[in-house]
C-alpha cells in the first residue's frame, strides 16, 4: 500500500512539475514577444494541461481505489470470520455495535433480546475484552474497547 501511494505521490508532483515548466515555457514565449512561434501554441496549452491532469488524476484514482476496495474486502471477509465464532445474542450486539459506529445503549439492546439475555451476552463480551460499559444515564453505553474499535471499524 505504502508504495502505492508513494508512486502516486511521484505522478502528482511529475504533473506539478510539467505543468510549471510549461506555464514558464509559455511565460517566456510571451515575454520575448515570439508567442506565436513557439513549438505548442499558447491556445493549446490549457486543454492539453487539462486533458493530462484528467489522465494523471484518474490513473492514481484507480490504483488508489482498487488497491482500497481489495483491503475493504479482505477485512469484511475477516469480520465475518470472526461473527461466526460468537453465538447468536452476542452475533446481534456486534452487528449493532458496528451500525451504530461502535456505540450503543444497553437499553436498546435489551428490548430486543430481552434483559437476561442482553445482560449475560455483554458480560461475556465484556469478560472477553471486546466491548465496554459506560454509565448513560440510567443505563449504560456500550462501546468496543480500542483494539476492537479499530477491527471492526477501520
Amino acid at each position: 500500500m505504502e508504495k502505492i501511494i508513494l508512486i502516486a505521490i511521484a505522478v502528482l508532483a511529475s504533473f506539478v512539475f510539467l505543468v510549471s515548466f510549461g506555464t514558464l515555457y509559455a511565460q517566456t514565449h510571451i515575454v520575448e514577444g515570439n508567442a506565436c512561434s513557439c513549438t505548442l501554441p499558447i491556445p493549446l496549452l490549457i486543454p492539453t494541461f487539462s486533458s493530462l491532469g484528467i489522465l494523471v488524476g484518474s490513473v492514481v484514482y484507480y490504483a488508489l481505489t482498487s488497491r482500497m476496495e481489495k483491503i475493504a474486502e479482505k477485512r469484511s471477509g475477516e469480520r465475518e470470520a470472526l461473527l461466526k465464532l460468537l453465538n447468536e445474542e452476542e452475533r446481534f450486539i456486534i452487528s449493532k455495535l458496528i451500525e451504530n459506529e461502535g456505540k450503543i445503549t444497553q437499553s436498546s439492546i435489551s428490548r430486543k433480546l430481552g434483559k437476561v439475555k442482553a445482560f449475560r451476552a455483554i458480560e461475556r463480551l465484556r469478560a472477553r475484552g471486546v466491548v465496554k460499559k459506560e454509565r448513560y444515564g440510567k443505563t449504560n453505553i456500550l462501546v468496543f474497547t480500542e483494539e476492537f474499535r479499530k477491527a471492526f471499524l477501520t
